[in-house]
């Protein structure tokens, strides 16, 4: 049994508290960037900006674009999108009789009284939501934007992703799906382009392309690494990292080994050091040495695609471990990072 928060825990849970900046968000694109050069990109598979390889949509819960109860919008209008199912995935709603389904659910139309009528039973669906506005469109079968598709509701927005069940709190199991963005904003030459085409991160005016390790104890876990790390990522870099989801670290004694998104589970809000992340994850959070946070902590599996730093503070990045209590853990979790340099 868990008990207590580590001195880690602690001093990362409570900073969260101090400081407020947030990224900025780029205003002046270069030439070239818009919906037509994003929908390019997606076209010809070049690296999203985020992209999310494996959510987990509850059966009896849903799911959302990002992590949290209450997350900020990731999605603009002009910004292209595609989500992936995995068709393989099942979810159990009635184990008296409809057995398991996919994420189209059984194919039969729900009538009235269902969330989603004229939707299919037992399907995800997907609706977009803006923060703090509201819904911005109508629920859609999530399984229908399998193709490179341009957001076009008028306000931005995240992504959530429900079950067309009237009963869903019986329900087992999760559908898994592949969600990528192409930012309209994002530019098209220089550390972006050489990030969109998933080059070694190994030129002239690139930074760095190297592993890095997150020890489940919060041992370590840094980069640059070391005790007090100086900053590295600047205004201008792009940002990937990229997880090994086959590595584990074990979250006790008793053999509950988890890969980086952890027991994709939002954490309750209070006990963990990161509530409304998943439980037992590795947390990414970008510091100013000496000025303090910059940003919200975030799933350290959120930057597999191409990030562009547009914050004026060069930062370094600090991991910790969504656990209350790090001294039985042991293992470790392997990304690649890449930095692009700015030119």
């Amino acid at each position: 049994m868990k008990r207590g928060t580590t001195r880690l825990g602690a001093r990362l849970a409570g900073a969260a508290l101090l400081f407020t900046t947030t990224l900025t968000v780029m205003t002046a694109a270069p030439a070239h960037a818009g919906p037509a050069d994003a929908m390019r990109r997606c076209a010809g598979g070049q690296i999203a900006n985020h992209d999310i390889p494996h959510l987990i949509v509850w059966g009896n819960g849903g799911g959302g674009v990002p992590v949290g109860r209450d997350p900020g919008n990731i999605i603009d209008p002009g910004d292209v999108f595609q989500i992936v199912p995995d068709l393989s995935s099942r979810v159990d709603p009635d184990s008296w009789a409809v057995g398991t389904v996919g994420p189209d659910g059984n194919g039969q139309v729900a009538p009235q009284g269902w969330p989603y009528p004229g939707l299919a039973q037992y399907s995800a669906v997907l609706r977009f939501n803006n923060n703090p506005a509201g819904w911005t469109s109508d629920g859609q079968q999530a399984t229908a934007f399998n193709r490179c598709t341009v957001f076009q509701d008028n306000a931005p927005a995240r992504f959530s992703f429900g079950v067309n069940d009237p009963g869903p709190g019986d329900n087992r199991g999760a559908w898994t799906f592949h969600v990528l963005i192409w930012k309209a904003s994002a530019p098209t030459t220089g550390p972006m382009d050489r990030c969109s085409r998933n080059l070694p991160a190994t030129g002239p005016r690139d930074r760095a392309d190297t592993s890095l390790a997150v020890a489940g104890n919060g041992s370590f876990g840094s980069f640059p690494a070391g005790a007090t790390p100086g900053n590295f990522l600047r205004q201008g870099d792009v940002l990937r990292l990229e997880p090994d989801y086959a590595s584990r670290a074990r979250m006790d004694y008793f053999f509950a080994d988890h890969g980086p998104n952890g027991t994709d589970r939002l954490a309750a809000a209070s006990g963990w050091p990161y509530p409304d992340l998943f439980e037992f994850s590795p947390v990414l959070r970008f510091n100013n040495n000496p000025v303090g946070w910059v940003g919200a902590p975030m799933q350290a599996t959120a930057f597999g695609g191409c990030l562009l730093w547009t914050d004026a503070l060069p930062v370094r990045l600090l991991f910790g471990v969504n656990d209350p209590d790090l001294s039985d853990n042991s293992g470790q979790w392997n990304f690649r990072i890449r930095i692009y340099g700015r030119d």
